[in-house]
């Protein structure tokens, strides 16, 4: 697929990666806890995750006393711990099987994550998925996600009705709606249902055939 063939077409989707592709919060708390003690911040148990998964990104940060600056590092020290555990993290459940179907179905499809470029490329790698996906547009950038998604439209020739941005965290919604496109709200990764509600999502999705489901509905 090119972005020169962009008639006729079925929508862009443009996939977060963590929480939403990769079921990396099993790993991503494991590794909060190995290094909370070096930032002076507490560990988080499986049971404060499920109240923390209720909130927005910001309050999240303030429930655990974490300063935005302190959030970027901590990013990305995470990023860097989690690229030698990449081959261990599995798939969301389905979401292969999702991945599959959209693509069969003639689906373009990208990922825009803030996650590390050669985590994404190596995980897609290890589960034969790579053939699947048309651009990865991977690592942190200073200008946030809704202006990176902007630039992916001109870049790629859509139309942003016939966009969608699928994400598990309230700040990928922001995003969608910052860059004017569908935001696609995923609810079995970082923030629960409770949480993505809030943002007003063009779509709710609790497990990945609904997402092809809507995706289908989209293409109509």
């Amino acid at each position: 697929m090119t972005s020169s063939s962009h008639k006729h077409q079925k929508p862009l989707l443009i996939f977060d990666f963590d929480g939403t592709l990769a079921d990396t919060l099993a790993t991503g708390l494991e590794i909060y806890n190995e290094v909370a003690g070096d930032y002076g911040l507490g560990e988080v148990s499986e049971e404060e995750l499920e109240e923390l998964r209720k909130l927005n990104t910001r309050a999240l940060l303030d429930r655990l006393g974490i300063s935005r600056l302190l959030a970027v590092k901590l990013a990305a020290r995470i990023r860097h711990l989690l690229s030698k555990r990449i081959d261990e993290v599995p798939l969301v459940p389905g979401a292969e099987k999702m991945i599959r179907d959209l693509h069969a179905a003639g689906f373009g499809m990208g990922i825009l994550s803030s996650n590390a470029v050669d985590n994404v490329r190596r995980f897609l790698h290890h589960y034969g998925l790579e053939e699947c996906f048309h651009f990865v547009e991977a690592g942190a950038s200073l200008f946030g996600k809704g202006s990176r998604l902007k630039s992916i439209l001109k870049r790629e020739r859509r139309e942003a009705p016939m966009v969608m941005y699928v994400g598990d965290e309230t700040r990928d919604m922001e995003a969608a709606r910052d860059a004017g496109i569908h935001g696609v709200a995923v609810c079995w990764g970082a923030n629960s249902r409770e949480a993505m509600l809030t943002e007003d999502p063009d779509f709710c999705v609790d497990k990945p055939s609904d997402l092809v489901k809507e995706a289908l509905k989209l293409a109509k």
